[in-house]
């Protein structure tokens, strides 16, 4: 199974600099996208050996932060015959996802999304590391799924009228399904202007029967403080990730 995965990283590399212990090595490519002005990720990157591809098309069209544009852009850049993943740089995956997903029966037609836990700040994803969700944790009995207790579930996309839409921050698709002879057919939506409802959007390029959850898997969604719906939509507003001052610095695991 060929998976390549699509990153959007403008200003967001505290959070990458986590999620990419967690998410690095799942891919057979990750392409993370930022602007040339963001030296922060682009280190982070150099450090991980990722693949980076720099654009202005984020803010270069508006004067608000357009990341549908800035996800075509690397979506261009990735091959014709395998899975296509759109990930936000604040998705923390689990360590078996390739097997999941082997084990799934993923049909070509169809575009997927999982379930998230919230993870409100540095030392909550502390004690998530060390709960060890990440590497096994959230089975037991070797069949059942589990959520962590304590945290928040992230809301899914579902309308009364157009059903469950898998949104941004995990978006699996065959790359058939996009692109026919070359041919961008469903390239990602840019309309909208902001990070907001693009994502929903592209979703709504398959029809409701071909929109499915993978329940299966369940990834970690970070945040580095409680904050309204949408606080980073229009760029970053929110703090830092990372732990309080004055806390050891020595990473949970290297």
């Amino acid at each position: 199974m060929k998976i390549e995965a699509v990153t959007v990283c403008v200003n967001y590399s505290d959070f990458l600099a986590e999620t990419i212990k967690c998410n690095k090595g799942l891919f057979d490519r990750w392409l993370i996208v930022t602007d040339p002005s963001d030296a922060a990720t682009r280190e982070v990157c150099r450090r991980h050996n990722l693949p980076t591809l720099l654009s202005t098309d984020g803010t270069r069209h508006s004067d608000t932060f357009n990341k549908g544009r800035m996800i075509e852009r690397g979506l261009k850049h990735l091959s014709a015959d395998g899975w296509r993943l759109h990930l936000d740089a604040d998705m923390a995956l689990p360590f078996d996802l390739r097997h999941r997903l082997e084990a799934a029966d993923l049909q070509h037609d169809t575009i997927y999304g999982i379930d998230r836990v919230m993870v409100k700040g540095f030392e909550q994803w502390q004690e998530v590391i060390k709960s060890g969700f990440l590497q096994g944790g959230h089975y037991d009995y070797h069949c059942r799924t589990s959520f962590i207790n304590r945290l928040e579930v992230g809301s899914r996309w579902c309308h009364p009228q157009f059903g469950y839409t898998p949104i941004g921050f995990f978006q699996l698709w065959h790359s058939s399904q996009d692109e026919h002879h070359g041919v961008r057919i469903k390239p990602y939506p840019m309309a909208h202007g902001t990070a907001c409802r693009t994502d929903v959007q592209h979703g709504f390029q398959w029809d409701r029967h071909k929109r499915e959850l993978i329940p299966e898997i369940i990834g970690v969604h970070l945040e580095s403080e409680p904050a309204p719906l949408g606080a980073n939509w229009n760029g970053r507003k929110t703090k830092l990730f990372g732990p309080a001052p004055g806390a050891p610095k020595k990473p949970a695991y290297e």
